[in-house]
Parts: structure tokens; C-alpha cells; sequence
């Protein structure tokens, strides 16, 4: 079964910023020429506790309203953006409710509910599990990273520990900028999708027909229930995860990959795989999660 396929039309899109409309330092048309000279296809503005820019398009880049709500629990904070909600979703969430509120309205309001940064947050993988109704999570933030903060830019770790106990999340990587001193245009997601609008990406986003990346490309991920095949842009190391702390032959490393494989030993039962991509400068990507035993052979 082919679970990507490459060859389809992609864009290119980050779903978490900020602007001077909360605590960014660039206006909201300044962060839009920003992504569309870099390239981006789309583009969510992700102020605090406000819609600040209605959905729009700039030149050839899809801009889709958006929100991000932040909350403070015992031990961690925990941050939901929401990606194209309709106007009101910030008054039906206030500060004393709870993280699975704002989630609930987003939904309701239309839009794609995303958790934030959880490695930064300091979310442990019971509070992450309590949640329903998510898109996605953010496996990468760039602002969460050095310069800009300490070194939690990487959720894997977390992510993969709720996906071994049962709450299996798709990925997205974000840039979450703030600065605009070189946190901006990193950490996106190549998103299938026929039609560059709205509607489109969110339903592509739902479909979890996407991966994350800082660069590195998925052409292609097959899996027979058997075994697992992928071919990339050229890489240094193509790894596959799974709930398994012990797999043999999980890590291929060189110079120029662009194909891997992975077979699962008989008897073994996973939660879930996954596939991630570092190239010759450092850069990742991330497949997204997929179940074996919900797979066609």
C-alpha cells in the first residue's frame, strides 16, 4: 500500500506565527512577504487569544486565520493553536478553562486543532493522552530551539512515548515565530492538496495527507504489512521508529541515501511506525505515524 506519494501536487506551509497583533515583532504583512518570497504556499497567523487577521490571500500565498491558546497546569503550561477557526472562538475560550475547551470550540468553529510545542512545555505524555479531538502535534518548533530558547525544539521523545502508550498523533513542524531574526521560513509541512485554498488544506490536514520537514523530502513510503519501503532526497540517514525500544536494522546511514527498508520481524506486534530523514547539513523530516495493523496488505 502506498501510504505517500510525492509525485501529487504539494504546498509548502507553516500553521504557527506571531505578529505585532500579540508578541511578534514583525506586522502581519511583513511576516506574509516574508513566507511568499521564501516560497510558502500557505501561511497561519497564530496571534494569542485573538483572531487577529481574517483569512486572505497575498499575491499567490493562502493566509488562514488562526489562534493560539496557552494555559497554565501544575508542573508544565500547554499552548493549542487552532488553524482556521471562524471569528468568536476567542471569546468562547477564556483563561480558567481548560486546554480540552479550546480544543472543543476549535473544532466546532471549523478549524484544526494542533498542539504546541509540548517538549518546550514540559507536557508529560499523560496530560497529552488526555486530549481529544486533536489534529496534530507539533514534533518541531523552531523558536523552542536555540538561539531563542533552551534546546526543546525536538517533541519526538514525548510524542513517541504517548504513541507507545495508545495516543498515536500525526506531525507537523512549525516555526512559531516570534523574532523574525531567523526564526521564520525553517520548520514547515509539505501538505497534498489539488487546491491552494481554505478548505483544502484544512480537510489535507485532517486527512493527515502531510509530513513535517526542514528541508529533506519524502518521495515515497510503501508498507505491505510486511515491510516498509522509502524513497527520499539524498540523506545521510533514513531511521524508522516504532514503540519498540529494540528493532534490528532500524538506522541506515551514509552519504547520498535515497532508499531504505524496513521489515518487521515475525511475531513482532507495533503500535505504530514512523520514518525520519537527516540530510548532509543536519536537517530533518518526519513522516507521519502509521498503524500496521490498520494498513491493507
Amino acid at each position: 500500500m502506498i501510504i505517500w506519494d510525492g509525485s501529487r501536487r504539494l504546498l509548502k506551509g507553516n500553521l504557527h506565527l506571531h505578529t505585532t497583533f500579540s508578541d511578534g515583532r514583525a506586522a502581519p504583512e511583513d511576516a506574509m512577504e516574508m513566507y511568499y518570497q521564501a516560497g510558502y504556499d500557505f501561511l497561519a497567523i497564530t496571534d494569542h487569544r485573538k483572531v487577529s487577521v481574517k483569512s486572505t490571500k497575498y499575491k499567490s500565498l493562502t493566509v488562514i486565520q488562526g489562534i493560539e491558546f496557552d494555559f497554565n497546569l501544575p508542573g508544565q503550561v500547554m499552548h493549542i493553536v487552532g488553524v482556521g477557526p471562524k471569528e468568536g472562538v476567542a471569546e468562547a475560550v477564556e483563561r480558567f478553562f481548560s486546554p480540552q475547551r479550546a480544543i472543543d470550540e476549535i473544532n466546532k468553529a471549523g478549524g484544526c486543532a494542533i498542539l504546541a510545542h509540548p517538549a518546550w512545555s514540559m507536557n508529560t505524555p499523560a496530560v497529552i493522552s488526555s486530549l481529544c479531538g486533536l489534529t496534530a502535534a507539533e514534533i518541531y518548533n523552531t523558536v523552542s530551539g536555540l538561539p531563542w530558547n533552551a534546546d526543546r525544539a525536538d517533541s519526538s521523545s514525548i510524542l513517541d512515548v504517548c504513541g507507545a502508550n495508545g495516543t498515536i498523533l500525526n506531525f507537523v513542524a512549525s516555526d512559531d515565530a516570534h523574532f523574525y531574526n531567523g526564526d521564520q521560513c525553517q520548520s514547515y509541512i509539505m501538505l497534498a492538496c489539488e487546491e491552494n485554498d481554505e478548505e483544502s488544506i484544512k480537510a489535507a490536514l485532517r486527512k493527515g495527507d502531510f509530513y513535517a520537514t526542514q528541508g529533506p523530502k519524502f518521495e515515497k513510503i510503501e508498507f505491505d504489512g510486511e515491510t516498509m519501503r522509502v524513497w527520499t532526497s539524498p540523506a545521510n540517514a533514513i531511521v524508522f521508529f516504532s514503540d519498540l525500544p529494540w528493532m534490528a536494522g532500524r538506522s541506515k546511514c551514509g552519504e547520498g541515501l535515497t532508499y531504505a527498508e524496513m521489515k518487521i520481524q515475525p511475531g513482532l506486534r507495533m503500535r505504530y511506525m514512523r520514518v525520519m530523514l537527516i540530510d548532509e547539513n543536519g536537517r530533518r523530516a518526519w513522516s507521519n505515524p502509521i498503524i500496521p495493523e490498520e494498513t491493507p496488505k
